[in-house]
């Protein structure tokens, strides 16, 4: 018999298999959420008002002091301005509904279970839309400095100071995260002064998996026959998101913490579910999920991408 799908939200006589006499069993297919790991990489900040969140960044850094007598006139130094970026947060809703003929006449007592799928739905959404940050974070403008979030060349603060690197290329092996490992420590701030960051996690797509975990949990150095013990990456939390598009990008995430993150999860409005209140008597199940919250980034070095070739 041919699938039945509905796509009006309504669980109601279209869907046939729970009234079909020759049908002996429904069942209710798995319904996990699986592999929601990205959320951990974001930081998230609850709004109280208003549909624009504007991150800015300030610098602390200043040149060197120099030497100078006490009669002199002193000099005096200014910290750089940083960059600023404005997520606007976006109101996502869906509704299901469950007619009483369906509930008066299904066979196999599985409609109410249906209905509960919405909260996953929400979370995995959530997941996408962390994701779309990583696919798509080796070209565009959308940063706090109008570049990717992985790029090769972001300005710093003091222009005079020149620029930041976090952008790397190849497959992914021993050599090659090593050098993605030593941009995160050649890291440099405002001024240009060394500002290392230390990566703590290695974050791949499902098809990196077996490498990343051989890459990371060898003692010896992987890919070759020497005795050279396997030291900086050995240890690394490998963390596999299938929501990843690209089967080579891959990229090593470094301990900053709050809005250093660079990746911003502002809410407004969490998910939430709620009766829908139908002026229908016979619809006898209709709730709503809805949420007010935006993905971004503004600019981090807490991220080190390769692009995998």
């Amino acid at each position: 018999m041919a699938n039945q799908f509905s796509s009006t939200g309504t669980i109601d006589k279209s869907v046939v298999l729970l009234l079909d006499r020759a049908i002996d069993a429904v069942f209710m297919q798995r319904n996990e959420l699986a592999g929601a790991v990205l959320g951990q990489f974001f930081d998230k900040v609850s709004i109280g008002e208003g549909l624009d969140y504007v991150i800015a960044s300030v610098t602390s850094q200043l040149p060197f002091p120099q030497e100078n007598e006490d009669t002199e006139a002193l000099p005096y130094f200014t910290a750089a301005p940083g960059f600023k970026k404005t997520l606007t947060v976006t109101e996502y809703r869906a509704g299901i509904r469950i007619a009483r003929i369906i509930i008066e006449s299904q066979r196999h007592k599985q409609a109410m279970a249906m209905a509960t799928g919405q909260a996953k739905s929400a979370a995995r959404l959530d997941e996408y839309l962390r994701a779309s940050i990583f696919n798509n974070s080796m070209s565009g403008t959308s940063g706090a400095d109008s570049l990717s979030l992985c790029h090769d060349s972001h300005p710093l603060e003091n222009p005079e100071a020149g620029t930041w690197d976090n952008k790397s290329t190849g497959a992914m092996s021993g050599p090659n995260l090593h050098t993605m490992r030593l941009l995160a420590r050649k890291m440099v701030d405002a001024m240009g002064d060394p500002d290392w960051q230390m990566p703590v996690a290695l974050l791949v797509p499902e098809d990196l998996e077996q490498t990343a975990l051989e890459l990371t949990k060898s003692d010896g150095k992987p890919g070759t026959a020497l005795n050279d013990p396997n030291v900086l990456i050995n240890g690394m939390k490998v963390v596999i998101s299938p929501y990843l598009s690209s089967a080579v990008q891959h990229f090593l995430i470094c301990d900053r913490q709050g809005e250093e993150k660079g990746l911003h999860e502002v809410v407004l409005s969490d998910w939430n579910i709620a009766n829908n209140s139908p002026a229908n008597v016979d619809i006898v199940l209709d709730k709503r999920i809805r949420a007010v919250k935006g993905f971004g980034f503004s600019r981090s070095k807490n991220v080190i991408g390769s692009t995998g070739a």
